[in-house]
This record gives C-alpha cells, sequence and structure tokens, in this order.
C-alpha cells in the first residue's frame, strides 16, 4: 500500500494518463444505447440534411431555414456521419464525447504549466470527468457545450499565457480567431465571454487602454471578417439575414430576467450557488479546504489564481442573473473552480487537519454506501436485459470493495482511488442504468415507430401536416423527424396542404382530404396517411 501511494505522490503525470484510460470504458459503453432526446436530434437532423442536401452553407430542418445555431458544429457532426457511414446515436454523441477527454487533458497541462504543480494539474483535469453533473448527464448527450466550453477555455488560457509575456498582439489575435470559430459554433455567447474576459483582466491590471490599441481594433476586425465571411456566402442562398439575427439574439436573451420575471429572478439569484455546488458534487466537497485563514491571501498572490477568480467572477453573473440558465452553459467555468480547489486541497490538508480528516471520512462513507448498495442489482430484473449480469456485479462490487480498502488505508492520497471509485460508479450506471432506461422507456416505441414511417415511405414524398409545435415539444418531434430522415435517406418536407400526393404525417389532427387514407395510428395521436 505504501509503495503504490508513494508512486502517485511522485506520479501525478502519470497517474493523470491512468485515470483518463481508466475512464475511456465507463464513458463508451452503450453510449449510444438510448434514443437521442433533449437538444441532440436538433443537432443531429440539421448535420444530416446538410449531406442529404449537399449544402453545408444553409442549415436546415425539414428542408426549412433554421435560424438557431451557427452550423460549425453541424459540420463536424457531419463529418463524423460521412466518416463512419453511420447515423446512429454513438456517432451522435461522439463529437461531445471526444471534446470531454481533450478538455481534461487540457485543463491539466494549462494548470501544469501555470502553477507549476502536476498534482493540482491531475486533480483539476480529472474533476471535469467526475463532478455529477458529467459522470450521469452530460457525459451521454451530443450536445454543443462541452466542444464549446473547451474552445472557450483555452481561449481564457491564451489570453493568460500571451498576458505574461506582454504579447499584445498574439493575446487578442488567438483570442478572437477562437471567439469567431465559436461565434460560428454557438453564437452570441462568444462575444460576451470574450468581452467581459478582456475587459476584467485590463481592468485589473490597468490596462484598459488597450482596448483601443491597433492590435484590438485590428484583431476585432478580424474576428468580425471571418464571421461576416460565413454570412455573406449564407446571404447568397438565403438573404433573410435579419431573420437569422434576430433569432441568434432571441436564443442569446430569452433566458434572462428580462424574460422571465422578477420573482422568478430572485429565487434563482438565491439557488443558483447551492444547486450547482450540488451539479458539482462530490468535487464541490473540496470547499472545505478553502476555509483556511490565508486561502484569499494566497490566492490574490499567484498571477494565474488571481487570473482564473477574476474570469470567473466576470463571467458568472451573467448566469446568475439569468434564470433559464442550465448548467451545461457554465462548463467553461467549472474548471475553473476546479482549479482553485484543488490548489486549496493540496496546500491546506496538511494545515486543516480536522477537515482533512473529516473529507477522508466523508468520501469513505460514500464509497462504503454505494458499494453495499451494488448487490441490489441482483434483485433489480436486471438480468432480463444486461447480458453476464453475474459477472459484471461481482466486477463492480470487488472493485469498489478494493478501492474502499485503498481510500481507508491511503495517508494521504486517498482521494485518488475514490476518483478511481467515482469511474467504476460510472461503469455501473453504464452497463447497468443505462439498459434499464432503455427497457423502461417510450422513446424506443416512437424511435421505432419513426423508423417505420421511414421505411414505409421511403422514395416517395413525406409531408409534416400543418407542422408548429410548442418550443417544449421541439425537442420531441424533432426526434422523430431525425429517425424519419436516418431511415428514409431523404428530408421530410412540411406543409399546411394536403392536396399534394404523397404521405403525411401528424400529430394532432386529421388531413382535411377527403380522399386521405389513414394508413396506420401511433401512440400520442400520431397518424400516417396517404394521399394518391
Amino acid at each position: 500500500m505504501q509503495k503504490l501511494e508513494n508512486y502517485i505522490q511522485k506520479n501525478p503525470r502519470q497517474t493523470f494518463s491512468i485515470l483518463i484510460i481508466m475512464a475511456l470504458a465507463p464513458f463508451l459503453i452503450n453510449l449510444g444505447i438510448l434514443p437521442l432526446f433533449a437538444d441532440e436530434p436538433t443537432r443531429a437532423i440539421v448535420a444530416m440534411e446538410m449531406i442529404l442536401s449537399k449544402n453545408f452553407s444553409i442549415p436546415t430542418i425539414g428542408g426549412e431555414f433554421y435560424y438557431n445555431k451557427p452550423p460549425l458544429y453541424n459540420w463536424i457532426l457531419a463529418l463524423f456521419y460521412l466518416v463512419s457511414g453511420s447515423y446512429s446515436e454513438f456517432v451522435t454523441r461522439l463529437p461531445a464525447v471526444i471534446p470531454m477527454f481533450l478538455f481534461a487533458v487540457t485543463i491539466y497541462y494549462s494548470v501544469s504549466f501555470f502553477l507549476k504543480d502536476k498534482r493540482i494539474a491531475a486533480l483539476s483535469g480529472i474533476l471535469f470527468l467526475v463532478n455529477g453533473r458529467m459522470l450521469i448527464y452530460d457525459s451521454m448527450l451530443g450536445h454543443i457545450d462541452i466542444f464549446y466550453s473547451w474552445l472557450t477555455f483555452i481561449s481564457f488560457m491564451l489570453i493568460f499565457y500571451f498576458y505574461q509575456r506582454k504579447l499584445w498582439f498574439l493575446l487578442f489575435f488567438s483570442s478572437y480567431i477562437i471567439t469567431a470559430v465559436a461565434f460560428l459554433s454557438k453564437g452570441l455567447p462568444s462575444i460576451v465571454f470574450q468581452g467581459f474576459t478582456l475587459i476584467a483582466l485590463l481592468a485589473y491590471t490597468k490596462n484598459l487602454k488597450k482596448l483601443f490599441s491597433w492590435q484590438h481594433m485590428l484583431c476585432g476586425a478580424i474576428c468580425l471578417i471571418l464571421i461576416s465571411l460565413y454570412f455573406i456566402n449564407y446571404s447568397r442562398q438565403n438573404p433573410n439575414l435579419e431573420g437569422y439575427f434576430s433569432t441568434i439574439w432571441d436564443q442569446s436573451s430569452q433566458r434572462t430576467g428580462a424574460k422571465t420575471g422578477f420573482g422568478k429572478t430572485i429565487i434563482h439569484i438565491i439557488q443558483f450557488p447551492f444547486e450547482h455546488l450540488f451539479h458539482l458534487f462530490p468535487a464541490s466537497l473540496l470547499l472545505l479546504f478553502c476555509l483556511h485563514k490565508r486561502f484569499w491571501k494566497k490566492l490574490m498572490v499567484n498571477d494565474f489564481l488571481k487570473y482564473t477568480g477574476i474570469i470567473f467572477l466576470a463571467n458568472i453573473w451573467v448566469y446568475w442573473l439569468s434564470p433559464e440558465t442550465r448548467p451545461r452553459y457554465l462548463m467553461m467555468l467549472y474548471p475553473l473552480l476546479f482549479i482553485i480547489w484543488a490548489h486549496a486541497y493540496y496546500t491546506y490538508r496538511d494545515s486543516l487537519t480536522k477537515s482533512n480528516k473529516a473529507f477522508k471520512i466523508i468520501l469513505l462513507i460514500l464509497a462504503l454506501v454505494v458499494t453495499l448498495a451494488v448487490p441490489a442489482a441482483f434483485f433489480s430484473g436486471l438480468d432480463k436485459f444486461v447480458p453476464y449480469l453475474t459477472a459484471k456485479i461481482l466486477f463492480i462490487f470487488s472493485a469498489c470493495l478494493l478501492l474502499c480498502y485503498l481510500i481507508y488505508k491511503f495517508k494521504n492520497e486517498y482521494i485518488i482511488p475514490f476518483i478511481a471509485f467515482l469511474l467504476v460508479v460510472r461503469l455501473a450506471f453504464s452497463w447497468f442504468i443505462l439498459p434499464y432506461r432503455l427497457n423502461n422507456q417510450t422513446e424506443i416505441y416512437y424511435k421505432n415507430a419513426s423508423i417505420e414511417v421511414g421505411k414505409i415511405t421511403k422514395g416517395n414524398s413525406l409531408f409534416f401536416y400543418q407542422y408548429n409545435p410548442n418550443v417544449l415539444e421541439i425537442p420531441f418531434h424533432h426526434r422523430l423527424i431525425f429517425y424519419m430522415e436516418s431511415s428514409r435517406k431523404e428530408t421530410v418536407k412540411f406543409t399546411s396542404k394536403d392536396r399534394l400526393p404523397g404521405y403525411y404525417f401528424t400529430f394532432d389532427r386529421d388531413l382535411n382530404n377527403p380522399n386521405a387514407v389513414l394508413l396506420k395510428s401511433y401512440q400520442g395521436n400520431l397518424k400516417l396517411f396517404k394521399v394518391k
């Protein structure tokens, strides 16, 4: 045990690498088992229709212009579809999962470079993978946010790197290039992050005049030119740029208090810090080590730590005042907390003996409770849809017991086996919970129904009749469209008329055409008609 702990202490880089390799199986196994949900099918439809139409300039859904997001992430997703030759859920989620690992590695190398402490770097990087939000939710979804947040975090680090060297042109140039790329991924939030980060850093360091320097003006202009080139090309096929820009603006402003009201905003402001500490659990337990009396003083004398704190505060308030904020919107800011928390842990754990002991006890209790719950899987009926269930349960239980023992025996590096424990829990989640969800959700019914409609209508026109869903229903409807189009290898069309020959899919109504023949009805008042 002592030799193992000594190895971990002396080799944080190798330890980080081992944990990253360990994380591959938990996060990739059964990644594609569940049907697409939330915003996943929206991203997938746009990418697929680009391929089917051979037009990568104009994002569409159902052949109609889609304005909510610029297309760069859809280009990446389309590339994955083309290379793999598949529109599967697994492939759809890879452009989010691969950047997740790259993000963790980026955190490690950034912190290692700036703080010269590989222990803090390793812990900061791996916490990005094992916080509660990532463990059981965002790591399974093909959303744009991990990729986008990774770009934004890289910009944060480049700004500090070039600021230290007073290379102002490279500071502005690198960050504005990333801003242009990020804007073409998600829109206006990129400008907000760039603006608040630069203003906060330059104001704190008394360099605000640099905002009016030729370096800043030139690089800002380059950013605008790159963004404009896309929209100029776009306008050649769809001149409605006003509609595009107004939608992008609405997408960025609809989460704010101005849209949701005063009362909801006040409740959100109060709940916000506690909600996100919950999302980041158990990483947020490291706050215990931020209670040291020298914490703030130490933080302010280290330029990198001070910078992470400044840009966190400069950007977090926008989301703190926005009631409709989703946790995934803050992924570029969470690592800034992980860095500060990891620094506090390794700096003060030896002097905060009571907190250190309490922290170890909490981790051990959490691990033991979860371990003792593992055998319950024998009596959960999982054997119906989890192959080799007994072997998997025994493996998870044995691994958890071993890691509990290591947490107990290690004197200083007990947090490392606890992180490994969390990865084993994530493996159990992939093995047991995801198949359970698959066999206990109605989503699989609608996926199969949509694929069936796609096969029935393949080679013929398929119309979505009177398509105008409410905002909350859009993810469900987009999921239906995605599976129909992926089955048909043809796009659908939206229509308010029912006279053209072809197939018509309706959500909540019948066709007015007396010659329409009802071919099949599905759950949720979904119907497929044919008009000759």
